[in-house]
Parts: structure tokens; C-alpha cells; sequence
């Protein structure tokens, strides 16, 4: 999504207007610039985006603050996908400002630093943070804020290029502030995302072993964070059953629920993607099934998973392929006795006519009408406004690419 790079000022919109607009709720997800069909997408990189700050937050006004943008964010979902009234969003009252004075306390400069952040001006943040370094850089509290100042400024600056000296630097320094502050989920999360910047990923996974060690408790946000790691190497069964649990714990934290489904979704696509067994069916419904019942409350998550939840009722389902005028004469004439046996042996199930493919070589005559069965039942399949979204990503068999389907004139096809 080209704006979720190029253009932030929508994402670092915090607020809506008392009494909004649909024009006013769709700006707040960047419609435009994006293209009015990008925004669930829109509103799952907002989501996203104030989530990693609210879970990076050192104080309790940077929790509200994210607190209240991540519940206008919902607010502006259910008012622009399932008609609910919007009256404002998002708490105005931490703002950054220009500083009248200088920062009398290491207090005043973190917090500085802090709502700059929030505020999407990284570039001033860097450069308060070479300002204050002299005066303050020995202090803990310091070294903590200037690692986020540049994670955030080397995430969300396109075109930045940071020198791997700086990236360095603030890697062990959030791994000396662990030491001197303490643990906290903020400071390991800084972490993991300064090492993913870096380039270092395969440090990641002794991270996440420090923090369960060394914290007492672990959130469900924060599980997410190292599931989302280990996402594509877990067995299915004990990775939805966590999934669930995660849910189950954190019931009406619509940023989990989304993550997850995004996690689910994509690996369905990548590993079963397209149907090639009644056991990847299975599997597939099972997996569908769990996306759907953890997407339930979050609209952008509901819509996203809803052809996956069509596809998944539908891809076992079969479809007639034979004569359909034969199987009108041969049911009458036998008082619809046959109609079962007629219908069982000239229908496939709904996936492998998918994978099959239409046959559109009309070039022998005496397999016309057997060819034209074929094409007549594959259309049926692929009719259905689902199918394509599904398999978006996915290539079949009779594909050159992901995505081409054939654009042909059906018409004689269905004159039975």
C-alpha cells in the first residue's frame, strides 16, 4: 500500500471532527489519497501503527493518549462499515508543542521526546535528541528514549538511511537501560524491532526468551508479538488453540484480533491455497472456522475473512458437469428416481473444478459438447464474486500467473 510508506500525516491523525462526515471518517484512514477499496486495509495499518506506539509507551499519558486514538480508530470502523454513530475521536490534549524553555529535568526531556512521537515528527525528535545528548546522555532514562527516537525514525522516514554505528548504538543501549531501569514489555518490544531494523533477526527468538524469563507476567498483546515470529513453523492444531486462548484473555482487544486473523489468513493462503485434497479442505474450513470466530466484533477483520468463510462452505460443494437438458429428460421420465445417480456421476466438488480449469480448445467437434460441459461447470464455480479474492495470491495449475483469469464470452454456454 503505497501510502502506508510515502505519506504518514494520515496515520498520525489522531482525531476526527465532533460531529463527522463519511468524508471526514474516510480521510482519517487516507481516502484518498488511497483508493476507496483499500480501506479495511487502511484501517488495519492504523490499527497496527498505534498499537506498536501504545506497546512501546514509557508513560501513562502515552498510554492514554494511544488508549484513545486505537478506540477512535474502532469508533470511525463501526461508523463507516456498519453504520454506527461516530462522535469524535481521539484526546487532543497531549500535544507536543514547541518547548518555551529548555528542559529543566530528565523527566521534561523524555516526555518531550515522547510526544513528538506521537505526534509523527520524528526528524524533530532526532534532532532534539543530538541537542540534549551532551547535557543528558548519561542519564538512563535518556539513553532509553533516544533508542525509540531512532527505531521510530528509522521505521517511519522513508528514504532515511541510518548508519549502522547509530542502529548499534541504540541496541545496546536499550539493552543496558534493561539492565540499569529493569524489564518491561516496552523495552524488550524496542528491542526486537531495533534488531529487525538492523538486520539482526536471528537474535530475536533469545529476546523473547529473556522476557519470559525475566517478566512475571507476559500480556496477550506481547504473546502475539513473539507468535507472530513462530507463526509459520507451529503445527495447526496447538497454534489455533493459542490463538483462541490469546483471544479469550484479551476479548475485546480489536488490535490482537486483527493481527490474528491477518496471521491465520496468510499462512492458509501461502500453505493450502489452491484446494488439492478433500484433507486440505478439512483443513482449511477448520482454519477458516477459528479466522472467522476470532474476527467477530472487528469489521474491517469480518470483511476481510468473508470470502475466505464463503469459499470455505462452498469448496466441497458439488457442481454438475454433465447434459443438463439429458438430466431434465432422464429425471422425468423416471419420475426423478434417477436424478441422485445422474447428479453423483457427472459432478465434481467445487475445489476441483477449480484446480481442473476451463477448456476453452473447441478444435475437435466430437469433444464440443463434452468440452463445453466442462466450461459450462467451471464457470459455475467461478461466478461467484468469492473465488477470485481467495485465490488473489494463489497461482493454479492452468494459471501462467497468480491472479489471470480469462475473460470469455460465457453466453453460449449456458443457452441449454
Amino acid at each position: 500500500m503505497t501510502t502506508a510508506t510515502t505519506d504518514l500525516e494520515w496515520l498520525n491523525t489522531a482525531d476526527f471532527a465532533p460531529v463527522p462526515t463519511p468524508k471526514d471518517l474516510e480521510a482519517f484512514f487516507g481516502i484518498p489519497p488511497s483508493p476507496p477499496e483499500e480501506l479495511g486495509a487502511n484501517i488495519r495499518e492504523k490499527r497496527k501503527y498505534w498499537r506498536k506506539k501504545q506497546q512501546k509507551a514509557r508513560s501513562d499519558d502515552a498510554l492514554n493518549y494511544s488508549g484513545a486514538v486505537l478506540q477512535a480508530i474502532a469508533d470511525a470502523e463501526d461508523a463507516l462499515k456498519r453504520g454506527a454513530a461516530a462522535t469524535g475521536g481521539g484526546d487532543s490534549r497531549f500535544q507536543p508543542g514547541a518547548p518555551a524553555r529548555a528542559p529543566a529535568s530528565i523527566e521534561d526531556v523524555w516526555r518531550e521526546l515522547e510526544r513528538l512521537l506521537f505526534r509523527g515528527r520524528y526528524r524533530d525528535a532526532l534532532e532534539r535528541v543530538q541537542g540534549y545528548e551532551q547535557r543528558w546522555g548519561a542519564y538512563p532514562a535518556f539513553v532509553d528514549m533516544r533508542s525509540v527516537v531512532i527505531l521510530d525514525a528509522a521505521q517511519n522516514m522513508p528514504g532515511a538511511v541510518f548508519n549502522p554505528t547509530v542502529l548499534e548504538s541504540a541496541i545496546s543501549g536499550t539493552r543496558q537501560v534493561l539492565e540499569q531501569l529493569g524489564p518491561s514489555e516496552a523495552r524488550y518490544l524496542t528491542l526486537v524491532e531495533l534488531l529487525q531494523v538492523a538486520g539482526q533477526a536471528d537474535q530475536i527468538p533469545g529476546v523473547f526468551s529473556e522476557a519470559r524469563r525475566r517478566l512475571a507476567k507476559l500480556s496477550a498483546s506481547f504473546q502475539v508479538r513473539e507468535l507472530a515470529l513462530r507463526f509459520r513453523q507451529e503445527a495447526w492444531t496447538p497454534l489455533l488453540r493459542h490463538c483462541i486462548r490469546l483471544v479469550q484473555e484479551s476479548s475485546d482487544d480489536r488490535a490482537l484480533r486483527s493481527e490474528l486473523v491477518q496471521l491465520i489468513i496468510e499462512r492458509a493462503v501461502a500453505e493450502l491455497l489452491p484446494l488439492t485434497s478433500e484433507t486440505a479442505v478439512l483443513e482449511y474450513k477448520r482454519i477458516v472456522a477459528t479466522a472467522a470466530w476470532i474476527a467477530e466484533g472487528v469489521p474491517e477483520a469480518e470483511d476481510f475473512v468473508r470470502s475466505h468463510r464463503m469459499w470455505a462452505s462452498n469448496a466441497d460443494q458439488p457442481v454438475f458437469g454433465g447434459n443438463w437438458q439429458w438430466r431434465a429428460f432422464l429425471g422425468l421420465i423416471t419420475l426423478f428416481l434417477a436424478l441422485p445417480l445422474i447428479n453423483s456421476s457427472s459432478a465434481h466438488p467445487a475445489w476441483q473444478v477449480l484446480l481442473n480449469g476451463p477448456d476453452f480448445s473447441q478444435q475437435d467437434k466430437k469433444r464440443k459438447a463434452s468440452i463445453d460441459a466442462r466450461n459450462r461447470q467451471w464457470f459455475l464455480v467461478t461466478r461467484n464474486a468469492y473465488i477470485e479474492p481467495v485465490h488473489a495470491k494463489s497461482k493454479l495449475p492452468w494459471q501462467q500467473k497468480p491472479g489471470q483469469w480469462p475473460e470469455v464470452d460465457t453466453s453460449a454456454l449456458f443457452n441449454f
